[in-house]
């Protein structure tokens, strides 16, 4: 969702991508069937107890409609609580017709934030929104391309909490705080890193779903860049305002946008993960799914082939159902892997 938009209009834009809580999970099966990816559990878990202070703030829920799962937590929530919901359709192809239908999901979602917050998005307003993201993706990427280096300048918990927090807090602040940032790490001296570069990728990174970054790095290992569908802020495009700037949105957010694994084809996604492990000179791939997000898990199976065959990397794929019982068997067989690429 462009939260351009939301700018544009007066709005205050929150992502709820909060994860990673078993009880929040098991609230949400009183009222669907387990086998429903537990982060969108979660979601029902957090909307329908009433504790959640996202959720208790917000006045519209905009619900981009990707697959099943999204589906799913989408018709519970709007049965089972008072939120107002918003959905619209994502096409799984990027071919002319899915552009045309996804921009007019975006022309019908101009609508209807113009109708609950009674201001007109003017195309000043959307423009001056677009550069404050542009800001905020442009700072978030060039962090991140410092990674590349021998010496790392912040760690993969520290980036990720970095990206998280752009989803909850005021976009002009949170490009105050990037800022100073990047001039601090720019003069930053740290020592070559010489413990095993990791690519982390996978479904979903949700905030407070911090136990595989933790077990990595406790295992020696340093994630060097992650590329998740959710939970992670995409910030490798721009938004280029070239003429009508819906279009514009649509085609940084749609067109240009690394797909997840419920695309087809699913050939651009694999090319942008074996390019990230080469540019950021990683060791080895560690697969983090969510259980019962069928289209990952079918990928985990043939993608180590299509890795070993052009970069000659070991992959590891791990599965999570946010249960704190799992712990020790990840640590085991992430420490496991972390030696095994280190020898």
């Amino acid at each position: 969702m462009p939260e351009e938009l939301v700018l544009a209009c007066g709005g205050i834009p929150l992502c709820l991508v909060s994860g990673g809580d078993h009880s929040a999970v098991e609230l949400a099966g009183a009222y669907i069937c387990r086998w429903i990816d537990p982060f969108y559990r979660a979601q029902i878990g957090y909307a329908v107890s009433g504790d959640d202070p996202y959720y208790n703030l917000i006045d519209l829920l905009v619900v981009p409609v990707t697959d099943n799962h999204v589906r799913a937590m989408m018709d519970v929530i709007d049965y089972h609580s008072p939120v107002e919901i918003f959905p619209y359709g994502i096409p799984h192809t990027k071919e002319e017709i899915a552009f045309t239908y996804y921009l007019h999901g975006l022309r019908r979602l101009k609508e209807k934030l113009e109708d609950i917050t009674g201001a007109i998005i003017t195309e000043t307003r959307l423009r001056q929104a677009i550069d404050l993201c542009n800001r905020e993706r442009q700072l978030l990427k060039d962090i991140s391309l410092m990674r590349k280096s021998d010496q790392i300048p912040l760690s993969g918990r520290e980036f990720v909490a970095l990206n998280h927090a752009s989803f909850v807090g005021d976009k002009l602040e949170v490009v105050k705080v990037l800022e100073a940032i990047y001039e601090e790490l720019k003069i930053q001296q740290n020592a070559a890193e010489k413990n095993p570069r990791v690519l982390l990728t996978g479904s979903t990174l949700a905030i407070g779903d911090n136990k595989i970054i933790d077990l990595i790095e406790e295992a020696g290992g340093v994630i060097a860049i992650e590329e998740f569908a959710e939970g992670i802020r995409p910030y490798w495009e721009m938004v280029k305002p070239e003429g009508d700037l819906i279009e514009d949105l649509a085609d940084c957010y749609f067109r240009r946008r690394i797909p997840p694994a419920w695309f087809r084809p699913g050939r651009e996604r694999f090319d942008f993960l074996i390019q990230l492990a080469k540019d950021y000179r990683v060791s080895g791939v560690i697969w983090y799914e969510l259980l019962y997000r069928e289209s990952y898990k079918t990928e985990s199976y043939y993608f180590p082939t299509i890795l070993k065959k052009r970069t000659g990397l070991p992959m590891l794929t791990l599965e999570s159902e946010y249960d704190t019982n799992e712990v020790g068997t990840l640590r085991t067989r992430i420490e496991t892997f972390i030696e095994m690429i280190r020898n």
